[in-house]
């Protein structure tokens, strides 16, 4: 039943963090950030976790005792490999991703705590008593809590909207996970199913935050393609400069109200601009005065 449920879950996580890998990709190619690059590296060594967590449910599923032995030896060595370096790499990557500077005693503590964590896990395979697998669980819960203490407290330095989502959105899946985190520490089935349910929670919050910067770079890619409307020659129609501040601002989508704060300006003089450039140029709606506009930038 234990290796069935930890199959599923591992199913389910691996497709997950399948699309994030895919999506880290295409946003380290729009963005050319580095910590683009550093997301590529913790989804893939996620992805493989989870993957050699499946590889061992499975065998335990369709091998004989003898044979799983053998084989959960391998995957389970391959798990503690990829899990120390999680450990020591997480940290770094979170407060990089945050603009924390990675100093001492992080760039001693993390590396010690991945060498104890390979070790304690190691021993747990080789040793049936449970107090090793409870010692590993316990580091890798200081770990994630670690992570979230300094996203949360230095939320407020971070410029960018989506990270600060990102943060805030850890912050709740992580406290949500609270009554899975601590059942584990005293229940083994639990502390054996848990690392596919935060791969699989997580992956989720992961997706979103890539859709979400995505959609934003493309659209600001295609913001930066559109000629600006100022640079039509509306001579024609013997708009004023004012009058032309205001169109541009229409072309943004901002409102009369926001026009009228962005130009320092009262609303009924916005409505008076704008009345004054439909007469001139003879359409009825916001909607007809851009296509004019675009189509004067296309001809």
């Amino acid at each position: 039943m234990e290796a069935s449920i930890s199959l599923l879950l591992g199913l389910l996580a691996f497709c997950m963090l399948s699309m994030d890998l895919v999506l880290s990709i295409v946003y380290r190619r729009l963005s050319h950030h580095g910590r683009a690059t550093a997301l590529i590296v913790f989804a893939a060594t996620s992805l493989a976790l989870v993957f050699f967590q499946i590889l061992d449910s499975w065998s335990a599923l369709s091998f004989t005792q003898g044979v799983y032995r053998i084989l959960g030896y391998v995957w389970t060595g391959l798990v503690i490999a990829d899990g120390a370096f999680l450990v020591s790499f997480v940290p770094y990557y979170t407060t990089w991703i945050i603009g924390h500077r990675w100093r001492n005693p992080y760039k001693t503590v993390f590396p010690l705590i991945s060498a104890l964590f390979a070790g304690f896990s190691i021993a747990g395979t080789v040793s049936p008593h449970p107090v090793f697998s409870r010692l590993s669980f316990c580091l890798c819960l200081f770990t994630v809590l670690f992570c979230v203490i300094v996203m949360f407290k230095n939320m407020k330095g971070i410029e960018s909207r989506d990270i600060r989502i990102l943060v805030l959105t850890t912050f709740i899946v992580v406290l949500s996970m609270m009554p899975v985190i601590l059942a584990g520490l005293f229940v083994p089935f639990i502390r054996a199913i848990s690392t596919q349910i935060f791969f699989l929670a997580y992956s989720i919050v992961l997706l979103v935050f890539l859709f979400l910067g995505i959609s934003h770079m493309i659209h600001d890619r295609e913001a930066d393609r559109q000629p600006p409307i100022q640079k039509v020659d509306l001579s024609m129609y013997h708009i004023t400069d004012r009058e032309a501040e205001v169109i541009d601002l229409v072309g943004q989508g901002l409102t009369n109200k926001e026009i009228a704060a962005s130009l320092s300006l009262s609303v009924n003089t916005v409505n008076n601009h704008i009345a004054n450039i439909f007469g001139k140029t003879g359409v009825r709606s916001r909607i007809d005065l851009l296509n004019l506009i675009h189509k004067g930038i296309w001809q």
